[in-house]
């Protein structure tokens, strides 16, 4: 099972059941749930980090243009 944990009250952070991977979430007022951000963690202990395209579409074009 997959656990999750609040980072404040807009940010969710889901780490899968081994612990190698965790997604970032952004939360919104109705619980609606928008991935920002993917981490990897590899056996060698450093990570990778990788932003979505919904997080660079709001870097460049601000986050109120969602549909």
């Amino acid at each position: 099972m997959a656990k999750e944990a609040w980072m404040d009250n807009t940010h969710l952070r889901v780490t899968s059941e081994d612990g190698t991977v965790s997604y970032l979430y952004d939360v919104d007022a109705k619980g609606a749930r928008t991935c920002t951000e993917i981490v990897e963690r590899q056996s060698d202990g450093t990570t990778s980090s990788h932003l979505t395209a919904r997080a660079l579409d709001d870097l460049f074009w601000g986050g109120g243009n969602r549909r």
